[in-house]
């Protein structure tokens, strides 16, 4: 390129950049952070997502070519490289909000293809450490006193420096040692500002690839946004971190840290200093065996008792103290996991291991959301092709369960099914969780360890108090559904009275569809008697001599009137559809 050509493109792109910065000054009021947001935005060629394009097809179609192809001379060589290297660059640049964003899309390789999130999953936050005059006076606005009065004594050089708060140790006047997380200061204003342009970005992909809609990527949006914002309120993970102390009341070798209360607020956090080594230092082999199956112990106990789990427990995260505890730290990112989603997971798991290829298939379809035209005769083969290739034929201690995932949760997005975030975020976290006590551990079976946690789920799902309860709540159900019949029924009247109700009719086949009508009645009928029988039987249990399995004559009866009931309602759909 001649002097003159350098000298267009300079022009070209200066040209780029105040254009872009005058669509931004709708979304980022600041002036300058426009002009810098549109200069990172064209630098990674990506100028034309600040461009406005109405509906003009022609426009999408150049548009969609140099955000792939990057090829105009106007775009400087960093944006020729491969697109996800690009986004990944872009991303970093514009900052941490950006960042944490890149890093959530990596944890979800059923709203993105694999390669992008293997890329995503590089991306590291370069931030500044904040000075510490403004962490104490952080402090003393937050909790009302200056460091000196709260503190026996206070560190200066922060342990740690993240894109949402910066941690110090500290000494309280009584000798316990503490650490002290404090938010960085003005980071709300920007975080409100740089989501605004993540939307506004978001909507511009959208609009040059429509395909994109498939992955939710509004929705990624929605969550991550109610996730920063938790994030941002320290009171939230003093919550989290009082919970996670609870249920491991009677777990001695796991080691929550105190938090401190009175030196806590939104915006400060004060908690038990932790000491200790990583995992991955311990030296002698039987020590690392027995640290391995403690912290397998805790994960499964999160995941599978409780639903309520740490998000991140890599290395860094977890310490062997020298009396031999586990101790955890940083729950900033907690996961939830209603009983009815981990009994799905049991199932999916207990069908794993009985080698049920078809159930898997089935329950991982109805775990999802899928789109209006899915192929489930080619999911299911999918799927079915998944486990041959992780599952079938290996013993438990040689399953990969992070390729497991990953190829099932890339094979769901082929075919337009997406998960549930709060699934992706436990499947990240066994993955995590996997992969660690292998490393601690050489020849460790993280999937026996977790047997007893799945034991006990089924044994729980089909225990009789169990049965006892799904049987009332259903059956409460299903009467509430037939007592509001009539009323429905009187309401369709009233608007067939007034002329508001079209009916389409056909005669065609009249007498069949009466048949049909009938049997259907019938079915109805069939269906009533069994829940009120269900009901019955669920409500006497234990009023009575026990006849057996805990039933009273009256249960015993009332049961036996449903059961019956249930299956002459299912001869007579079979028959139906002969």
């Amino acid at each position: 390129m001649n002097d003159d050509d350098g000298g267009r493109g300079k022009r070209s792109l200066i040209r780029t950049i105040y254009s872009g910065t005058q669509a931004l000054r709708v979304v980022v009021k600041d002036a300058a952070r426009a002009r810098r947001i549109a200069a990172i935005v064209a630098k990674h060629g990506f100028s034309t997502l600040l461009e406005s394009r109405k509906d003009e097809e022609l426009s999408r179609e150049q548009a969609r070519k140099h955000l792939l192809g990057g090829a105009d001379d106007d775009v400087p060589a960093l944006a020729r490289r491969d697109l996800a290297g690009r986004v990944v660059a872009m991303l970093e640049e514009l900052g941490p909000t950006f960042v944490k964003f890149g890093q959530i899309l990596s944890t979800r390789p059923d709203l993105i293809p694999g390669e992008y999130a293997e890329r995503l999953s590089s991306l590291q936050d370069h931030v500044s450490a904040v000075p510490v005059d403004e962490v104490r006076r952080t402090i003393l606005i937050s909790l009302g006193q200056p460091v000196e009065a709260l503190f026996k004594s206070f560190d200066d050089t922060a342990i740690a420096s993240a894109s949402i708060a910066q941690v110090h140790g500290a000494v309280l006047h009584d000798g316990r040692a503490v650490v002290v997380k404090v938010q960085r200061p003005g980071l709300r204003p920007v975080i409100e500002s740089d989501l605004s342009l993540l939307r506004f970005l978001v909507d511009q992909v959208i609009d040059v690839f429509p395909e994109a809609e498939t992955f939710d990527l509004r929705g990624m949006v929605r969550e991550f946004e109610k996730s920063l914002r938790r994030e941002l309120d320290f009171d939230v993970e003093r919550q989290s971190l009082e919970r996670f102390a609870r249920n491991f009341k009677s777990k001695a070798r796991i080691h929550i840290p105190t938090v401190h209360a009175d030196l806590s607020c939104k915006q400060v956090l004060t908690l038990e200093r932790i000491s200790g080594q990583k995992l991955t230092a311990l030296v002698d082999e039987k020590q690392r065996l027995d640290i391995a199956h403690v912290y397998l112990d805790a994960a499964y106990q999160m995941l599978f008792k409780d639903g309520f789990f740490h998000g991140d427990l890599h290395p860094g995260n977890v310490f062997v103290e020298d009396d031999g505890r586990l101790g955890l730290i940083d729950f900033g990112m907690v996961g939830r996991l209603s009983r009815q989603n981990r009994e799905r997971l049991v199932d999916v798991l207990f069908s794993l291991m009985s080698e049920d290829l078809e159930n898997v298939a089935r329950i991982w379809f109805s775990i999802g959301k899928p789109g209006t035209t899915v192929d489930y005769g080619a999911f299911e083969a999918e799927v079915i092709d998944v486990l041959e290739r992780h599952i079938v034929g290996r013993e438990l201690d040689e399953w990969d369960l992070s390729a497991f995932f990953r190829d099932l949760a890339a094979g769901a997005v082929k075919h337009g099914i997406r998960l549930p975030s709060d699934f992706t975020m436990m499947f990240k976290a066994m993955v995590t969780t996997e992969g660690l006590a292998r490393a601690v551990a050489a020849g460790i079976n993280p999937i026996e360890a977790a047997r007893p946690y799945i034991e006990e789920l089924v044994r729980a799902r089909y225990s009789l108090d169990r049965v006892k309860k799904q049987a009332l709540v259903e059956g409460v159900r299903v009467i509430d559904l037939l007592w509001s019949l009539p009323s429905t029924i009187e309401r369709l009247v009233e608007k067939l009275e007034a002329g508001e109700l079209r009916v389409r009719l056909r005669h065609e086949r009249l007498d069949e569809s009466a048949r049909v009508m009938s049997g259907a009645m019938n079915r109805v009928g069939l269906a009533i008697i069994s829940a009120a029988a269900a009901v019955t039987g669920a409500l006497t249990m234990g009023r009575g001599p026990e006849v057996a399995l805990g039933l009273s004559p009256l249960s015993l009866i009332a049961f036996s009137i449903a059961f019956a009931s249930t299956g002459f309602f299912l001869f007579s759909m079979w028959r139906g559809r002969r």
